[in-house]
């Protein structure tokens, strides 16, 4: 069992590792990622739906981009572990098989919170896959939404559609829990993620990118690649 890891903040870090997230992975491995937002998302408690392991890399060019909130993440534990790094661009861990130190790693969100910082958290616990129903969320993000000034929902939807290269389909929304038990609270989130993951659906099955705005777009598309090689053999 280990001690709860704590973020330590690098500029420099963050704005090194974005320059490599997008050029290097993003922009190599997406068409195009698109982004919609139903209401303006404000620093505090920022929940996101956690389909794919690009989740992560895509909520930091998100931030690095667009939102700018300095945000601080919830890592599960041994994920911290095998990448210490990623402390410096606001991770902290997580132990979701030790009480205590859940306790623990909820009591350092909620005093950034306190701080007016940005907290991120996957309430699935863990990826899973993104037509899975029902969304099972953890009681900690009901635990962190009484402490913050506002709650924005965040779900992503991988499509591919037209080109060798898929979409990422990015959309959010505010909410407001009910004041009420927790345990219903917990229902209200559930049934607002589960929303919010099938309307970003429904966007990507119709295509509905005028809505959305292009945040970042493949370097050259992949068909012209395809296209020139096949010129190329031809001659």
């Amino acid at each position: 069992m280990l001690l709860l890891q704590k973020a330590n903040k690098s500029k420099l870090a963050e704005h090194a590792f974005h320059l490599y997230v997008k050029e290097r992975l993003i922009r190599k491995q997406f068409h195009r990622i698109l982004y919609r937002a139903d209401d303006l998302p404000t620093p505090g408690l920022m929940l996101a739906t956690h389909g794919s392991w690009w989740d992560g890399m895509i909520l930091f060019h998100l931030d690095q981009t667009v939102l700018r909130h300095d945000p601080y993440v919830m890592i599960d534990e041994q994920g911290l572990e095998r990448f210490p790094f990623f402390t410096r661009l606001g991770g902290f861990s997580i132990d979701r098989s030790s009480f205590a130190e859940i306790k623990q790693s909820l009591q350092y969100a909620k005093n950034q919170l306190a701080n007016g910082s940005s907290v991120w958290m996957f309430p699935q616990g863990e990826e899973r896959h993104q037509e899975e129903r029902p969304l099972q969320l953890s009681s900690g993000a009901t635990h962190l939404a009484k402490s913050a000034r506002s709650i924005s929902l965040f779900s992503f939807y991988y499509s591919f559609s037209h080109e060798q290269q898929p979409d990422v389909y990015i959309r959010t929304r505010t909410i407001q829990l009910p004041d009420s038990r927790s345990s219903e609270q917990l229902r209200y989130l559930t049934d607002a993620m589960t929303r919010l993951y099938d309307d970003v659906r429904t966007d990507a099955i119709e295509e509905r990118i005028e809505s959305y705005r292009v945040l970042t777009t493949r370097k050259e598309p992949l068909p012209v690649k395809t296209e020139q090689w096949l010129q190329a053999i031809r001659s």
